[in-house]
């Protein structure tokens, strides 16, 4: 009985890392907020337009020319980016 025990415990920690579980997991708790405390996350809804990209972050629409500026801006600003229209 007991080693069975044992053989069920390695293979679910085989399957949680062939799995990534624990990324899974912490993306969720960041997600969520139970991460800690200063784990917020900031999201901008991006969206496309006939010129590049535009977002309205804090009441003002902010424009890009292409998806690098909004990776780039995106990581300087610290918040998480929603593409719809793509």
């Amino acid at each position: 009985m007991m080693k069975l025990v044992h053989d069920v415990d390695v293979a679910w920690r085989r399957l949680g890392k062939f799995l990534h579980l624990d990324t899974f997991r912490h993306a969720f708790e960041a997600e969520a907020g139970t991460a800690g405390p200063g784990t917020e996350t900031e999201w901008v809804i991006v969206y496309r337009t006939a010129q590049g990209f535009c977002c309205i972050y804090r009441g003002a629409a902010v424009e890009f020319q292409d998806m690098l500026d909004v990776q780039i801006w995106s990581e300087e600003m610290e918040v998480q980016t929603y593409f719809i229209g793509l």
